[in-house]
């Protein structure tokens, strides 16, 4: 006998997604470097785009107080010869701030080009590169989940169903049969709505009116994403098949193995 089995209980799960954990803690991490990378980009982007509407306004600012110095210096033949060589002195400092602008502009095109080389190496992630991805979407569990606790003296049977179900005997489709199995694949017994109040929730409601008498204060509703709960007292339980059947009718079979 498995001793730890016996005083706390072995847990019996189904392999299905809605029993696993998804590591949100890793897809946050995921998303928050892709908005910094976007935001780094985006700061990237706006800086340089600054930089050269400020360098094209130097540019054409000189070019255009070049061309109208030299056109006054060409029209004006009554300056003096201190008065010439000032405007070519300024023509030629405009000049150099050309030289300047246009030299900027040429670092900010290398220094674009090796943005744009580094942005074009990265790969975007294949599905198929990744564990367990083949590019589609996972397709959420459906109908309903389930966890067995296998006690020494009796098993509990937790049931969450995914859409509401109604156990009502001749009003509606739905139903939860909960079938215990022992080592020899014999059934020990089999629960389901007929039984009045084989259900409880955690605050001791009891469902499923069943054929029994008295079961007015038990319900037939089941809503989904609710916990429902029933046990039996037996110690040779090995297994438990719980069938669940919706009001459409349709139908998730899921077996728990001690």
């Amino acid at each position: 006998m498995n001793l730890k089995a016996t005083i706390l209980g072995a847990v019996g799960v189904t392999a299905v997604a809605g029993t696993l954990i998804f590591n949100t803690d890793a897809a946050e991490k995921v998303m928050n470097n892709i908005e910094a990378l976007k935001s780094k980009i985006q700061e990237f982007a706006q800086n340089d785009a600054a930089l050269v509407e400020k360098y094209n306004k130097l540019r054409e600012d000189a070019q255009t107080k070049i061309a109208e110095l030299e056109e006054q210096l060409k029209n004006n033949t009554t300056s003096s010869d201190a008065e010439k060589a000032e405007l070519q002195a300024e023509i030629a400092r405009l000049e150099g701030q050309l030289k300047l602008a246009n030299a900027a502009i040429e670092g900010l095109e290398i220094q674009s080009n090796k943005a744009v080389e580094v942005a074009n190496s990265y790969t975007m992630t294949s599905a198929d590169s990744l564990p367990g991805l083949d590019g589609e979407i996972v397709a959420e569990e459906k109908i309903a989940t389930a966890k067995a606790h296998f006690y020494a003296g009796h098993t509990q049977v937790d049931i969450t169903p995914k859409e509401d179900i109604n156990l009502g005997l001749l009003s509606s489709k739905g139903n939860i049969v909960v079938k215990f199995i022992d080592a020899n694949g014999d059934t020990v017994q089999t629960k389901n709505k007929s039984w009045a109040g084989y259900l409880n929730d955690s605050q001791g409601n009891k469902y499923g009116k069943g054929t029994n008498v008295p079961s007015n204060n038990y319900s037939n509703d089941l809503k989904a994403g609710k916990t429902y709960t029933t046990t039996l007292n037996k110690d040779n339980v090995a297994k438990v098949i719980v069938t669940v059947t919706t009001n459409n009718n349709e139908v998730k079979t899921i077996e728990l193995t001690k």
